[in-house]
Parts: C-alpha cells; sequence; structure tokens
C-alpha cells in the first residue's frame, strides 16, 4: 500500500496523472514536427514553448484539482508545501529529440507522497505509446499489463545507456566498456524510453550519468511496479541521486558491483 493513501484514492490519482498526460499530449503532439523557436537555458539545454505551456497547464490543473498539494515542474520550479503530496513533472523529457524530429520524448508525471514515488506516467504520444505504475503495482503500457524480463545472467542481458559523454565527464567512462564487453548486447535508447523498455521487459538494464528528479521520478516507480529495481549509480533507491540504473531486479546487484568497481 502506498504511504498514506488508500486504494480508492489511489486509483483517482492514477486516473487523474492519466487526465493530465491527456492535457499535455494535446498541447506537444501538433507542436511536433512543427516551426517553433529553440532556446537555450543557462544550462545549456534546449526549451520550447511546447515545454512551457505543456507544464503549465499541468500546473494549473493540478492546483485546480487538489489545491493543497505541492508542484515541482522542471521549467518553473517547486512551488507549495514541502511537506504536502507533490507532483513532479517533466513536460517534454528528451526535448533534444521532440527539437530535431525523434519521436522518443515523452512528459512525465509523478506523485510523491511523504517523499516516497507512489503513480508515475510516461506518455510518449509521438511513438503512440504510454506507460502508468502505482506503488506496490501493477503497471501497464497501453491498458496492458507489463513484468521485467527474467534474464538472470549478465551475459545474456540487453543493456541500455543514456548519452556516453555524460559517463565521460563523471570520470566513469570505463564502466560502459566495462558492461560492453560484459553483456549480451547493448543499446542507447536512452532518456524515459530505456527504462519504460525495462519495465516491459524488452531490455533488462538501463543506466543513466546524468539526470534530474523529474527525469527519474515516473519511470522510478513503473519500473518497481513490473517487478524490476530502481537505485542511483551508487546502488540507492532513489530518483534523486542524479544518477540511475534500472534493472529487472535479478542483474541489479551485479551491475552495481561493475559500477564500483569501475570507479
Amino acid at each position: 500500500m502506498s504511504p498514506a493513501l488508500p486504494a480508492g484514492e489511489l486509483g483517482a490519482l492514477v486516473a487523474f496523472a492519466h487526465e493530465l498526460a491527456d492535457l499535455a499530449d494535446a498541447i506537444t503532439l501538433p507542436g511536433y514536427h512543427g516551426r517553433f523557436e529553440v532556446v537555450l537555458k543557462d544550462d545549456g539545454t534546449p526549451v520550447t514553448a511546447h515545454d512551457r505551456d505543456a507544464e503549465r497547464a499541468i500546473r494549473a490543473a493540478v492546483h485546480e484539482r487538489y489545491p493543497d498539494h505541492a508542484f515541482l515542474g522542471e521549467e518553473d520550479g517547486l512551488e507549495g508545501d514541502p511537506k504536502a503530496p507533490r507532483w513532479i513533472v517533466d513536460p517534454i523529457d528528451g526535448t533534444k529529440n521532440f527539437v530535431r524530429g525523434n519521436p522518443v520524448w515523452a512528459t512525465l508525471i509523478a506523485l510523491q507522497v511523504g517523499g516516497v514515488e507512489v503513480v508515475g506516467v510516461a506518455s510518449a504520444p509521438a511513438l503512440g505509446s504510454r506507460w502508468d505504475g502505482v506503488r506496490g503495482g501493477p503497471a501497464h503500457q497501453d491498458g496492458r499489463e507489463v513484468r521485467v524480463s527474467d534474464v538472470r545472467d549478465l551475459a545474456a542481458a540487453d543493456v541500455s545507456f543514456g548519452g556516453l559523454s555524460y559517463f565521460s565527464g563523471r570520470g566513469i567512462g570505463s564502466l560502459v566498456t566495462d558492461l560492453a564487453a560484459r553483456s549480451g548486447r547493448q543499446r542507447g535508447y536512452g532518456d524515459f524510453w530505456q527504462h519504460c523498455l525495462v519495465a516491459a521487459g524488452a531490455c533488462d538494464v538501463a543506466l543513466e550519468a546524468e539526470v534530474s528528479l523529474w527525469d527519474l521520478a515516473a519511470v522510478k516507480v513503473i519500473v518497481e511496479a513490473a517487478g524490476g529495481r530502481f537505485t542511483d549509480l551508487g546502488g540507492t533507491a532513489t530518483a534523486d541521486g542524479g544518477s540511475a540504473i534500472s534493472s529487472n531486479g535479478w542483474l541489479h546487484d551485479a551491475v552495481v558491483e561493475r559500477v564500483a568497481a569501475t570507479t
């Protein structure tokens, strides 16, 4: 059971998260492949009016339905009581893909209660797919329940990485080559998608070296709801550690050991 939330209320919150995803899709998808201005933020990452408009629409909808809840968005920051339930939103995870015409981008919506992620939705309208999960399970892709894989040998595993430059930038580029040599197959699906693939059993391990809470809160719920594990690179079960490993659970400790051995 989720912290301080009866099952009936949790179901209503999941349904509301899907309403928020619908709201975001109606803003982001019509702009995809369109003409729009791209602005670089102070950290050098791009943002568009679609990012900002989607986040503001979601924020307004949350305030209308749950005025006592807090809200953290990538674009406009945090507001509300830090002790209250908190919605965490990345309006377009994968903005670089969005502006290049790559369909791997999504709106990520999560709810924390007592600092614990209890609801997660990842809506990827250009891929025509959506994932959701609740703490304790289940997880779904497009309404169909999904589970992580049963692969138990790293030598047979499919491993995905986020941006390789981030691993090099943290001085852990050798981790990538080490895991590449020890695993069965390697890909760079990146962003939310690699974690959702882990949840659906289509990939066995996914790693990221530099990420923020809004990048991870929703997918952490989804992976764990599907029976997997989600930690930072050090093995701490958090979405706020600045890095991430998601896995089917069976392979997690072996991957954490490789991180420790190569850092």
